[in-house]
């Protein structure tokens, strides 16, 4: 079919229909213009559930979308965007589904574009370029990319959607690399008007600039992306676990890595974790895990405040990439599905800012016992080289990384499923005042990838108001703000 005829039957549609059901009118819209292969209306259907099920947040699998499509190609998200926006209808993009916002990848009684059919990766050993699609997991690409003997920047766990680098992505290579969205070299995006483009620092870099750290729903749907790849040997890696008895002494040494450590290959995430059991005086609910990772075998002595603790476990030893990322941690599998809500924190390495958190998250978590399923705080570490290797590629990303160190905190809690509506409002209300009582460290930029919507993230860039321009001139009618979730521009 003739894709202008098939978009001036849409507007017809829309036109005749009127928008008191916008949704359904979508949905019809687009099985005469994709084909009913590419849309599915169907809530019993497989693929409509997988769609629908597959969330970090559980809790946005109770959002019953109108239909969900599956686009093949750039040109059928183009016509899906022009013939939501013709509709009226409400709408939401969804790669992983790992952000727990709602509806930032999730609707109820609108249109879902699910993106996992576009799936291609591929690798060019002559300009050692990743090229790959949004479909697929940062698991998938970094298990393809090994056989190079190369990665890509991404997160550190698996199973998290290619949404995530455009939200920043802080990986284990990160200390030597900059954030994921730092490797970016050129995304195909498709606009809110429905024109797909090209952007790089050569062409539509305004828009390239604000896609690179600034969130992906904002300015466009990325079809297609253009990454730096780098290369992987053998690691040398591993977790120790330790009793929460060893919290103080593990938080110090946390501390002292953070300021002082001077190799880039040497990297770390540390998460406190509280179960909801009752604690007997046991400790038995209680666990601090480290992720230790070194790019190569010979780590000297960097890790040895960590080793030199009495730890429970350590599984320290030589590992490929993917053998790093799916690091056996059963709390993480948990983790992959349940209701989960992130909230962050932004602080200095200089002061006393990570015990002070640290002991409002353990009185929370003491004091609100039956309230959660699972309750983690994660350490996430912006060293010195990580903010000189962001800023010297393509003019730094959209947060203009100050300079290290520095450190983010991820708050992350699991309450149990199936809570009252009155006791889900009391206990996040509970957490949002313990994290904001902790504070957050003046000219230092939110981790949009760890936030929760009501933070604003994007205020506490230094980029804020060129950030506005870009969304106002790729946005101009606010077609993307009005119609589905994303971070606040206001």
């Amino acid at each position: 079919m003739n894709t202008n005829f098939a978009l001036i039957g849409i507007y017809l549609v829309a036109h005749a229909y009127g928008t008191a059901n916008p949704g359904p009118t979508a949905c019809t819209n687009l099985t005469n213009s994709l084909g009913v292969e590419k849309v599915i209306s169907n809530p019993l259907n497989l693929q409509y559930l997988a769609s629908t099920e597959d969330y970090w947040n559980a809790l946005q699998s109770d959002y019953k979308p109108s239909c969900i499509i599956y686009p093949k190609s750039s040109q059928d998200v183009s016509v899906a965007l022009q013939s939501i926006r013709a509709s009226g209808s409400r709408f939401a993009i969804k790669a992983g589904g790992h952000n727990t916002n709602n509806f930032f990848s999730s609707v109820d009684q609108g249109v879902l574009i699910d993106l996992s059919s576009l799936n291609a990766i591929s690798y060019d050993p002559t300009t050692t370029l990743a090229i790959y699609q949004p479909g697929s997991t940062y698991g998938d690409l970094y298990d393809y990319y090994a056989q190079f003997n190369r990665t890509v920047l991404g997160p550190t766990l698996g199973g998290v959607g290619t949404g995530a680098g455009l939200g920043g992505g802080l990986s284990y290579l990160s200390p030597q690399y900059g954030m994921a969205c730092d490797d970016f070299r050129e995304l195909e995006v498709v606009l809110p008007s429905g024109e797909i483009v090209n952007a790089s620092s050569e062409s539509y870099p305004d828009l390239f600039f604000g896609l690179r750290g600034g969130g992906g729903n904002a300015y466009g749907v990325v079809t297609k992306y253009t990454v730096q790849s780098r290369p992987v040997g053998e690691f040398y890696a591993g977790n120790l676990i330790y009793l929460f008895e060893q919290s103080d002494a593990v938080a110090d040494a946390i501390r002292d890595f953070m300021q002082y450590n001077p190799d880039p290959k040497a990297s770390i995430i540390a998460t406190y974790l509280k179960l909801p059991t009752p604690d007997l005086d046991l400790n038995l609910d209680e666990a601090i895990l480290m992720f230790l990772v070194y790019d190569g075998l010979d780590p000297g002595d960097v890790f040895n405040n960590f080793t030199s603790i009495p730890y429970l476990l350590n599984t320290m030893s030589a590992k490929t990439y993917p053998e790093v990322i799916n690091m056996p941690i059963p709390y993480l599998a948990q983790l992959s599905r349940g209701d989960n809500v992130f909230r962050v924190g932004v602080h200095q390495v200089t002061d006393n800012s990570y015990k002070a958190a640290l002991n409002a998250w353990r009185n929370w978590a003491e004091t609100n016992k039956g309230r959660y399923e699972l309750l983690t705080f994660d350490f996430e570490p912006v060293p010195e080289s990580l903010t000189e290797a962001s800023n010297a590629q393509n003019g730094g990303n959209a947060m203009q990384m100050p300079a290290g160190p520095w450190y983010w905190i991820s708050y992350i809690l699991e309450t149990p499923p199936f809570m009252s509506q009155v006791d889900y409002d009391a206990v996040q209300t509970s957490f949002k005042e313990m994290v904001d009582s902790v504070g957050n460290a003046d000219g230092l930029p939110l981790f949009i990838n760890d936030a929760s919507a009501d933070q604003n993230p994007l205020s506490t860039f230094s980029t804020f108001a060129e950030l506005q321009q870009i969304k106002n001139k790729y946005d101009p009618d606010g077609f993307f703000t009005g119609k589905t979730g994303g971070w606040s521009f206001a």
